[in-house]
């Protein structure tokens, strides 16, 4: 979609297009458009071999979503901005942009842009509550840096065409806005930093509604942006008050917390532009509730914004797909004779992203949560899979033949899940003095665990660990031995964890074992091709870990001795 809108917004007939064929069709106010490119030629709407899009309507902005986890969307969005900067750059440049690409760099951006707005702006008070922010200071301070254009030249903050590195056009008459806000008395060489080479802006919130309050909101969020795409952006913030806690950095939000009003906040921003909003992934790192409720933020947007948006979402989350929108979900399938699309039920969707590892639904998970939780009253390890649960009770009977297992191992939906699980508040109040493990593989759900207390285990090799406060549970990542080979996709030299960029699975404590070469191979979707598991879990847990000799099982004990040094512990 980013291919073919950036082929139709710069049209040019002698250009060999997006080296694809293509077909097209929307509908913008009641107006029907189709678009095809093929053969080399532009047809719109039966009017074949034209050489311009002349007035046919377009959308006004196509908004794209990056979490960064899909490389082709992050250097789209990439090559694009680079257009933009060199345009903006110029002194007739206009904060027109057909792309407008939101990742993971405009996070407090886009906080910051919505305190901004007036105190009664639906997407402002959405954010507030979504967020928990109760109340914020009168202060934005912003900081900038010199941009690459400036070079390394000197530049006299008292000449006023040097101000701010010599910048000009719109960026600079934004610039003169942010300053006519200050808080206090100032000069330009008191706004200027020479040591560090930067410049800080205190900006008044209500001096800045007061002088700039019929800005429109888009208007508002691509002047900031614009100051990111040039480079200039170092850094901006704003003390927000939570529930007994007053914050500056804004980066105390997670990525998730963010994803969480990114779709409701973006649609009322540009809500007075015909928009196509893309999300790749927009649901990567929310907990299954959030991932579950996910799709209401579209549901409570504002109708005079659903009038004006088209929003496509790509998902692999069950949850997600699990929501009530069966009639909107359609299950993409590649094979060699090409890709496919239809609409199969949920169950089938779920089995399908999951290789037919899950099975839908996430209430099965919590029926057997409850199951056990119900008619057992000792300690339990939740794991992320079943396949986990086959590995480790395997594992248990390998190391302690002789010796039943003090704990039950259960297995939840997914480490989102898991995380969600470890989170409630209602699983230790319903059993009282009752201990609670989870593991999780050392990966993408490090972003999961790293949410889970406080840290009491920092060995590496002995299992990180948190422990929640005031009750005993406790959440393992899988142990990493100095000596075992995959270590590297774990830990720098340094000492320092990759956190959520690590590359291990319990499947990968097998990994150097004689005879199970063909289960493991570089990962070559990645820059770094870490070495990952290849095969098909279930069966490789349930059929091929069994016969494995106990030595190889070594890895596995020090999951083992956590649990039960805190199981005999008073």
């Amino acid at each position: 979609m980013i291919e073919i809108f950036d082929h139709i917004f710069g049209f040019d007939p002698d250009a060999v297009g997006p080296g694809f064929d293509y077909a097209i069709s929307f509908e913008i106010s009641g107006t029907e458009t189709r678009i095809e490119w093929r053969d080399g030629l532009l047809n719109i709407n039966d009017d074949a071999g034209r050489r311009t899009i002349g007035t046919t309507p377009l959308p006004d902005n196509v908004l794209v979503y990056y979490s960064g986890q899909n490389g082709n969307v992050t250097a789209l969005v990439a090559r694009y901005e680079d257009r933009y900067r060199r345009r903006l750059r110029r002194a007739d440049a206009t904060l027109i942009s057909c792309f407008v690409g939101i990742g993971p760099a405009c996070k407090k951006l886009l906080i910051v842009v919505l305190m901004l707005l007036p105190e009664d702006n639906l997407a402002r008070r959405y954010l507030c509550q979504k967020l928990g922010i109760l109340s914020n200071s009168r202060i934005v301070r912003i900081v900038l840096k010199r941009p690459e254009f400036a070079g390394t030249g000197n530049f006299d903050p008292f000449e006023d065409n040097q101000l701010f590195w010599g910048t000009t056009g719109v960026v600079r008459s934004f610039l003169d806005q942010l300053v006519a806000c200050m808080e206090s008395t100032f000069t330009p060489g008191t706004l200027y930093d020479r040591e560090k080479d930067r410049y800080v802006l205190a900006c008044n919130l209500d001096t800045f509604r007061k002088n700039y309050g019929d800005l429109t909101s888009e208007t508002l969020f691509r002047s900031f942006d614009a100051l990111r795409v040039v480079g200039m952006l170092d850094d901006i913030s704003i003390r927000i008050a939570l529930d007994g806690l007053e914050i500056s950095e804004l980066n105390h939000f997670s990525d998730g917390q963010f994803q969480s009003v990114y779709v409701f906040a973006v649609s009322e921003l540009f809500k007075q532009r015909n928009c196509l909003t893309l999300l790749d992934e927009p649901d990567a790192f929310l907990h299954p509730e959030w991932q579950f409720n996910f799709l209401d933020q579209v549901s409570a947007i504002s109708a005079e914004a659903a009038q004006t948006n088209h929003i496509l979402l790509s998902s692999h989350s069950a949850s997600t797909v699990a929501a009530q929108c069966d009639n909107r979900i359609h299950l993409f399938s590649s094979s060699a004779a090409g890709v496919t699309t239809d609409k199969p039920d949920k169950s089938t969707i779920v089995h399908s992203l999951s290789a037919g590892l899950i099975t839908f639904s996430e209430m099965e998970a919590r029926l057997s949560i409850d199951f056990v939780l119900t008619n057992t009253t000792g300690p339990v390890l939740f794991t992320e899979g079943i396949s986990d649960v086959a590995i480790l009770e395997t594992a248990w009977r390998k190391l302690y033949a002789d010796m039943s297992c003090p704990f039950e191992i259960v297995q939840a939906f997914d480490c989102s899940f898991l995380r969600n699980l470890m989170k409630r508040q209602t699983l230790y109040d319903g059993h009282p003095g009752r201990k609670f493990f989870a593991l999780f593989d050392f990966d993408e759900a490090y972003s999961d665990w790293v949410q889970l207390g406080n840290e009491i285990e920092a060995d590496v090799a002995r299992c990180l660990t948190r422990q929640r406060a005031n009750c005993q549970s406790y959440a393992m990542l899988v142990p990493v031995a100095a000596t075992h080979a995959l270590r590297n996709q774990v830990i720098r030299p340094d000492g320092q964890v990759f956190g959520a960029q690590a590359r291990f699975a319990i499947e990968s404590l097998f990994y150097g074992v004689p005879g199970l070469e063909n289960y493991f191979a570089p990962d070559l979707t990645e820059l770094a091709q870490p070495v990952k598991f290849t095969g098909d879990k279930v069966p490789f847990a349930q059929q091929v870990v069994p016969g494995l000799d106990v030595q190889y099982f070594e890895p596995f004990r020090p999951i083992f001795d956590f649990i039960q040094l805190k199981i005999t512990s008073a």
